[in-house]
């Protein structure tokens, strides 16, 4: 199980040389643990389907998930689907009684 004091690690090594080069032709060089951060939370996100996007909503109204991790995970997405909720809960309270059907 993993803990926060846990690393992420991958043989990077073409990936190594190439941002070694980057950091030598910027004068003050390139933070890489920060492009790395960029890139993993960019990917975390491209990889979530709708309905993963949703679980961790549920997750996070339920308290399971701190806001941190689910705006980290989620972003924008977290804005549109706290919208498509308010808007589906005020639809599911409107009074039909004077709808009629065909």
């Amino acid at each position: 199980m993993a803990t926060n004091n846990d690393k992420i690690q991958f043989r990077g090594e073409t990936e190594k040389k190439a941002s070694q080069i980057v950091d030598q032709m910027r004068l003050g060089g390139i933070n890489i643990s920060e492009l790395a951060r960029q890139g993993l939370q960019e990917k975390l996100r491209e990889v979530l389907s709708d309905e993963e996007k949703i679980t961790l909503h549920q997750r996070y109204k339920q308290g399971e998930l701190s806001e941190e991790v689910t705006e980290l995970l989620l972003g924008d997405a977290l804005e549109e689907i706290e919208r498509e909720r308010e808007a589906f809960e005020e639809a599911a309270e409107l009074d039909t009684s004077g709808v009629f059907q065909k």
